[in-house]
């Protein structure tokens, strides 16, 4: 992923302070298994059929529309856009991409990109801007609690 020098600064500075879940209700569903945590910044859990999900608080409020820049996805194949409520009327953003994309966290350097497809919601909360994604190999079944664990971003009270 591109990410500017200032948010890598931020990541550095702030890792081992808390997790990326710290101010938001967000749960993998009990089929995932943590993989890597960054700190305040990102937390990775795989799960069944080669499916990942991933969670990022970035520290500062971001283009919510430009999730597929973000998203770090070769040659994607948009499925499906729009703005939506999660947590009852919490405004955010849906994307839905099929593109090629190293597996996050596989710790291979000369992995071969596979097609994937990539289901994320992007929100805000507080200062922080949180970004949930599922991906899964294209082709394989939907797992609806990953599907329902993106949507998940609600403010803890």
């Amino acid at each position: 992923m591109k990410i500017p020098a200032l948010l890598i600064f931020a990541v550095i500075a702030l890792a081992g302070c808390g997790s990326a879940t710290d101010a938001i209700t967000f749960k993998a569903p009990p089929s995932y298994t943590a993989a890597v945590s960054v700190g305040p910044f990102m937390q990775i859990w795989r799960g069944p059929q080669e499916s990942v999900l991933i969670l990022m608080a970035i520290p500062t409020k971001t283009d919510l529309k430009g999730l597929t820049k973000e998203s770090d996805v070769k040659d994607a194949q948009v499925l499906s856009q729009s703005s939506v409520r999660i947590c009852g009327s919490q405004p955010a953003y849906y994307l839905s991409v099929i593109g090629e994309r190293d597996e996050p966290g596989s710790g291979t350097p000369n992995a071969k990109p596979e097609k994937r497809q990539i289901d994320m919601i992007a929100t805000y909360v507080g200062a922080k801007t949180y970004m949930a994604m599922y991906i899964r190999p294209v082709g394989s079944s939907v797992d609806t609690a990953a599907e329902a664990a993106i949507r998940n971003i609600c403010p803890k009270t």
